[in-house]
């Protein structure tokens, strides 16, 4: 009977059934997104084990408490997430498809001996990481950040102020809970590497258990920027003719809002999608040690962005 229960799939339906209960109940997801998440956390658990789902764990019911967070507020302002908050197929597959590729990869490296000896299966662990670093940093930036007391400016002019909303905006509250979220994963991952290795196959050297943490704070830092960047340079744009925001709403402060630029079918679920993306990228380049280009390209983009 125990051993039936510690089967991967036994145990992976149990406790998806359970958070999945769960996050329906708290109204984190509907329908659709319940059964997204559904599969996109019984993937990871099968396949990456339970260090990997305690990981995009923590994105999903922390995206879920940050979005509901003074919620009426955000609503009053234009700035909540539409439909009460709760998450469609469409977000949680944005956020949870590359991971769960990841996943997979993960544990299909694992099985092959010359890929394994290699040290696949971390540069996967890194990409998986990088990923849910990426998007945990963007959305609990975007849901706290919009909370700031200063009014944020725009990522491809930093010495541009904008209105609260507007797509590609950044706010030092939103650095600042993009660098959490990639701490707290980060520290999560390597207290699990140190205390119970075996959940964490992948890291088998030291090297690479130094490099976790770091690895999953840069991936949340630059993957969140990322996103915004997207955000403002190739997503459909509306400005709302009443307060001045620039958003993906058709619809702001009651009334119409008028396209302005950016691709129209490229909206927030492709954004979300390309900035995980670049964010697992980032991670496997993290893994394999090169963090001099990439805090090189860090620094450049702050530089070119500040003089624009």
């Amino acid at each position: 009977m125990l051993d039936m229960l510690t089967h991967p799939a036994v145990s992976g339906l149990l406790v998806m059934t359970f958070f999945g209960a769960l996050a329906y109940k708290l109204h984190f997801v509907d329908i659709s997104g319940l059964i997204s998440a559904f599969v996109v956390g019984f993937t990871i658990w099968y396949t990456g084990g339970v260090v990997s789902f305690v990981i995009i764990l923590f994105f999903f019911m922390s995206a879920g408490l940050a979005t509901k967070m003074k919620y009426k507020e955000k609503a009053k302002q234009n700035l909540a997430q539409e439909g009460k908050g709760k998450r469609s197929w469409k977000n949680v597959f944005g956020s949870g498809i590359i991971p769960m590729m990841f996943s997979v990869g993960i544990y299909v490296t694992g099985l092959l001996p010359e890929l394994a000896a290699a040290g696949w299966p971390f540069l996967m662990f890194g990409g998986y990481i990088g990923a849910v670093a990426t998007t945990s940093a963007d959305t609990l930036a975007s849901e706290i950040g919009v909370f700031s007391k200063s009014k944020p400016r725009l990522i491809t002019n930093l010495r541009r102020k904008v209105p609260r909303g507007t797509i590609g905006a950044i706010s030092l509250l939103g650095e600042g809970v993009a660098l959490f979220a990639g701490l707290f994963i980060g520290v999560l991952a390597l207290l699990f590497a140190i205390l119970a290795p075996g959940f964490v196959p992948a890291v088998t050297t030291k090297e690479q258990l130094i490099v976790l943490v770091p690895l999953s704070v840069l991936t949340a830092f630059i993957g969140c920027n990322l996103d915004s960047l997207f955000g403002a340079a190739l997503q459909n744009r509306f400005v709302c003719e009443i307060c001045g925001a620039v958003t993906d709403k058709e619809f702001h402060c009651n009334y119409e809002t008028k396209y302005v630029g950016g691709f129209k079918s490229f909206t927030n679920m492709h954004v979300n999608l390309g900035s995980s993306g670049m964010g697992a990228t980032l991670g496997i380049i993290l893994g394999a040690g090169l963090f001099v280009w990439i805090l090189g390209g860090l620094f450049f983009w702050i530089v070119a962005s500040s003089s624009s």
